[in-house]
């Protein structure tokens, strides 16, 4: 399995629609959905909006996920584009604050 396809194209022909800068991250962590049992995946780059995953399993465009984010907990987003082993992810509701920059701090994002 793969997380992954081939509609970069499509999501790069639009402009950028992020609220807020993605932070690099490498971080080990799980997602699943409806139809795909938890897998292992990596994520790549986060912002409390949404998340850039690695993964071997293959999800779709549209396609509601679950990503179990270190310190935050379960989250529940959309796919919005994928490429390959790679998919950004838009969550469904914001990562609060407080918790974000803990995530952040303790999964070392920007060293």
């Amino acid at each position: 399995m793969e997380f992954g396809g081939d509609h970069m194209a499509q999501a790069a022909a639009k402009p950028d629609p992020r609220r807020a800068p993605r932070e690099a991250v490498d971080c080990a962590t799980r997602a699943w959905s409806s139809r795909l049992a938890p897998a292992p995946v990596q994520i790549v780059n986060i912002s409390p909006y949404g998340c850039m995953l690695r993964g071997p399993q293959p999800v779709r465009i549209g396609e509601r996920v679950t990503v179990d984010i270190p310190g935050v907990g379960e989250r529940r987003g959309l796919v919005i584009w994928t490429l390959g082993e790679r998919s950004g992810i838009e969550f469904e509701s914001a990562i609060a604050l407080q918790p974000y920059l803990d995530m952040l701090s303790a999964t070392g994002a920007g060293r």
